[in-house]
């Protein structure tokens, strides 16, 4: 088991009502589920489910502390929400991944991955 704190003061503030162990499983959740919403995100699919899912990530960026990744996710919902806005682009998707992949390290060391 890791003994890394909690990498930002939203998580700190979860473990603290939850308990380090239960926000390490979290995280793993997230850390598991996210590169596999991208993957939806970037596939075929209806507008609807993908907005779907770009609300999910954004809520699931947020809770672990991932300003950048929720404000970009949340732009992107917006997008998403009505038929006249622009479809998930090409460089979402990289600006998506590159805003994951600022987190991801420090919630790796936080889960001992």
């Amino acid at each position: 088991m890791s003994s890394v704190p909690p990498p930002n003061d939203e998580l700190s503030e979860l473990a603290a009502v939850l308990g380090e162990d239960n926000v390490r499983t979290l995280v793993r959740t997230f850390l598991r589920d996210f590169p596999v919403s991208l993957a939806e995100l970037a596939g075929p699919g209806a507008r609807k489910n993908r907005h779907r899912i770009a609300h999910s990530m954004k809520s699931n960026a947020r809770l672990m502390g991932a300003h950048d990744l929720s404000h970009r996710m949340a732009l992107l919902e917006t997008r998403l929400e009505g038929p006249d806005g622009a479809d998930v682009t090409h460089d979402d998707i990289t600006l998506i991944t590159s805003d994951y992949e600022a987190i991801a390290g420090r919630l790796h060391a936080f889960v001992g991955a």
